[in-house]
């Protein structure tokens, strides 16, 4: 019996979290509900590199969005050309709020700290006393 190595342990994982899963979102009253995979730190990295300016949450945010929100085929809902409309001036422009509840979708935390098998430092701490 050959043992597994931690690497094809890892592309075990990848494989598992590459499938499509659906985000149900409701901004203002409004079905807003997408399918994607999770956001990969390449992807997020990317978004930011887009943007004009790095730092700008909403911005990277939205094209975060764009990029990932898609049907349940797979599909992307957005093209490139939803970014300056959704980053539009005046009363066009997401609210922070907004744009919070779209980040949420893609990732939520619940999902990520059900993957994680970790003990807390002090469930550690207390076994070695």
């Amino acid at each position: 019996m050959s043992q597994q190595t931690q690497l094809d342990k890892l592309l075990e994982i990848a494989a598992e979290e590459s499938k499509l899963i659906k985000r149900e979102l409701f901004i203002r009253g409004r079905d807003m509900t997408f399918w994607s995979r999770p956001t990969t730190i390449a992807e997020f990295q990317a978004a930011k590199k887009a943007s004009k300016n790095p730092e700008d949450f909403l911005e990277y945010t939205v094209r975060l969005f764009v990029t990932k929100a898609l049907d349940e085929n797979g599909v992307r809902q957005f093209q490139a050309d939803a970014i300056p409309v959704l980053m539009g001036k005046g009363e066009q422009r997401l609210s922070m709020k907004t744009a919070s509840a779209m980040m949420a979708a893609l990732n939520p935390e619940e999902e990520e700290e059900e993957m994680l098998d970790m003990k807390s430092p002090e469930e550690g701490s207390k076994a070695k006393k």
